[in-house]
């Protein structure tokens, strides 16, 4: 699979930056639209054999910016989040990277569970 970067809700500014670390490595970045979020992981990332869902009603918030790995080694995913530092992109809370178990969630899905960890790891934190 090809190293594709998702986005969702990043502001512009920051888009602009990844997108630039994006093209200098030759990975693909794609945003998605509010239209895709029931979409399957799969899908979104043009998988054979994932097809179009039916949108379903969201009761959640979905405003925190999320970014997405797909088709990366965990050395490679370092590396880009070290040059994301670097280019001062600043920290997005919501990131995931694709797994065996996650390709088959919506990004709805996705998004719910990501939000659950993150503040389970902020109230640890605490």
């Amino acid at each position: 699979m090809k190293e594709t970067i998702l986005l969702y809700h990043v502001n512009d500014e920051i888009k602009v930056k990844i997108n630039e670390i994006a093209t200098s490595l030759k990975i693909d970045i794609r945003i998605i639209e509010d239209d895709e979020i029931y979409e399957t992981m799969g899908y979104l990332l043009k998988m054979e054999g994932y097809e179009k869902s039916i949108p379903q009603q969201v009761d959640f918030d979905m405003s925190q910016e999320f970014v997405f790995f797909a088709g990366m080694s965990d050395q490679q995913l370092d590396i880009l989040l070290q040059l994301f530092k670097m280019n001062k992109i600043p920290p997005i809370p919501y990131k995931a990277m694709l797994t065996q178990h996650n390709i088959n969630y919506t990004f709805v899905q996705l998004y719910q569970s990501v939000s659950r960890e993150y503040h389970e790891m902020k109230q640890m934190n605490a």
